[in-house]
């Protein structure tokens, strides 16, 4: 279990310590040491032994709950107790002015992007759509993985390289590609699936989420809320579940 979460980390390491060489003043390396503290540790519990293992996994249900609402906590605990406020990574309804119009119009292009090529490469509509993998899919994935990645580390990491929180003025350009790649890696490197045990890179899982991820740090950085990265990934995974079924 802790083998890929070690190897993906000691890669993250690798990449923060070059962003933080190429940053050329006001460094904080604390905030970076931080930032691998709440990437391994979001990895890990996304990880833990199954539900059913722990007794933690409600009877009926297929999909790993528990794992994407440990990642939720553990992220509001970050901002219990770290440096971070609710604020500086996300957590607030307030927009910026005048980004709520691109930000729909961005959100929408996600949606109808997402959805198309869904109807694209299906092969039909599917044998049946369970109402938990409509509910999980239009929650957990965004909620935990856009707290954790497009808040809590894009955050810390634009904290590292000098930045003030979360600064339209500042040069967001390397903490941005430096989250999405971290977000990535987590999907692209597997390591003990039942399928393939060994480790591997899967070139197809690191770009898609690549992608997806430069869209969701744009909202972030634009809006200065996680409202609208949240959306654009539910909204957009509702579409992929429902139009093959609906249309194909």
């Amino acid at each position: 279990m802790f083998l890929p979460v070690l190897l993906d980390t000691l890669v993250v390491a690798l990449i923060a310590a070059t962003a933080l060489l190429l940053a050329k003043q006001n460094r904080r390396p604390r905030f970076a040491l931080l930032f691998l503290v709440v990437y391994a540790v979001a990895r890990t519990v996304n990880r833990l032994p199954s539900p059913e293992a722990l007794g933690l996994h409600p009877e009926g249900l297929a999909y790993n709950w528990v794992g994407h609402l440990f990642m939720v906590a553990w992220v509001l605990i970050v901002v219990r107790i770290g440096p971070l406020w609710a604020k500086d990574i996300g957590l607030t309804l307030s927009q910026r002015s005048g980004t709520v119009l691109p930000a729909i119009l961005v959100t929408l292009g996600v949606i109808v992007f997402k959805g198309g090529i869904a109807l694209l490469t299906s092969g039909g509509p599917p044998d049946d759509l369970m109402t938990e993998r409509l509910l999980f899919q239009i929650t957990m994935p965004a909620l935990a993985q856009e707290l954790v990645y497009s808040g809590a580390l894009l955050s810390l990491m634009l904290v590292a390289l000098g930045g003030k929180r979360v600064d339209q003025q500042f040069d967001w350009t390397l903490p941005v590609v430096l989250a999405v790649v971290v977000t990535a890696l987590s999907h692209g490197i597997t390591f003990g699936l039942q399928y393939d045990p060994g480790l591997q890179f899967r070139i197809t899982a690191f770009l898609v989420p690549f992608m997806g991820k430069l869209v969701y740090g744009w909202l972030r950085l634009s809006t200065g809320s996680l409202l609208f990265p949240i959306l654009a990934f539910s909204l957009s995974n509702l579409a992929v579940l429902l139009l093959p079924y609906l249309l194909g």
